[in-house]
């Protein structure tokens, strides 16, 4: 049984990075890569490559996209019997990219995901029941997530949840309860989402008192506030080894890094340390996934091997 199972995206990234500052409304030279991506994807094929044990739950086009994923996906080590195959077009997620290698706007075509389903998550409880985590990302419908929630607290198991984006992230609003989220990793626009509050502390706090009994908020170049409502939150930071290339997948990344520091035992302070280490490995990648990454790697960055 896996230790780990990832709920969520898997599709295709198609990202344009432009040569100068870009200009709107008119076309900008630069160069164009595809890669494997989808939130939850990413982070069961980066958590494979930490050599944490891990399957993934999603599906995926009848197409050329399709297979490539499942193929990729499985190569790296993940668990992808619980991957399932619709007549809807495996996702696309199509970013621009400035010279900087800072995201400009994005789009994305999930129809695929959202053919999951409760009833599907049903099919595999007893496979969900034994894992010792469950990551899901908020492409999933809400009833989905309702689904995860309920199911989380009678079976001891620990939630975390991805919110993703801004739009995505309000599914949880929808939600009765939080209670039974394990952990939740928003950046600071989705906290301001979720809570109403521009203040990351008082965010963060919201967060607790709803239910989430730990927090990460990322915050790109400014690194990491964990908190595990316990003790005060603390601010982490680590900074990237080198030149910035792209910052798609960082947020993968660094949930990644944080799921395998907490299966490892780590405490959710040095966890989100390993996860900001994935991610300042990560930006230094243009791909999806950061290039070389394994535990070693990142528990050295941490400061923790």
């Amino acid at each position: 049984m896996a230790g780990v199972i990832v709920i969520g995206g898997a599709n295709v990234d198609i990202k344009g990075r432009s040569q100068a500052a870009p200009i709107p409304a008119t076309s900008n030279p630069g160069d164009v890569m595809t890669s494997l991506g989808g939130v939850g994807r990413n982070i069961a094929h980066t958590l494979a490559l930490l050599a944490i044990d891990t399957a993934f739950i999603g599906f995926v086009g009848d197409d050329a996209n399709g297979e490539n994923l499942r193929r990729e996906t499985a190569a790296a080590g993940v668990d992808i019997s619980m991957l399932g195959t619709c007549p809807e077009p495996t996702g696309t997620y199509l970013a621009i990219l400035d010279d900087r290698g800072e995201l400009v706007t994005a789009i994305n075509d999930m129809r695929a995901t959202e053919q999951l389903t409760p009833d599907h998550l049903m099919r595999h409880r007893s496979r969900l029941a034994a894992a010792r985590m469950i990551v899901a990302d908020c492409n999933i419908s809400v009833s989905c997530l309702a689904w995860l929630f309920d199911f989380a607290l009678p079976h001891s198991v620990k939630l975390v949840i991805e919110p993703i984006s801004v739009p995505k992230s309000r599914k949880l609003l929808d939600l009765p309860s939080w209670h039974g989220g394990f952990l939740v990793t928003p950046n600071a626009m989705q906290l301001e989402a979720l809570t109403g509050s521009r203040d990351a502390m008082a965010g963060i706090a919201v967060l607790h008192r709803k239910g989430f009994r730990n927090a990460v908020v990322h915050r790109g170049r400014e690194g990491a506030i964990a908190s595990d409502g316990l003790a005060p939150p603390q601010v982490i930071a680590i900074a990237p080894a080198g030149q910035v290339s792209d910052v798609t997948g960082a947020g993968d990344a660094a949930v990644a890094g944080l799921v395998c520091g907490l299966i490892l035992g780590h405490d959710i302070v040095a966890s989100a340390r390993l996860g900001q280490a994935a991610a300042a490995l990560k930006i230094g990648s243009g791909s999806s996934i950061a290039a070389g990454i394994n535990r070693d790697s990142i528990l050295a960055i941490a400061g923790l091997k």
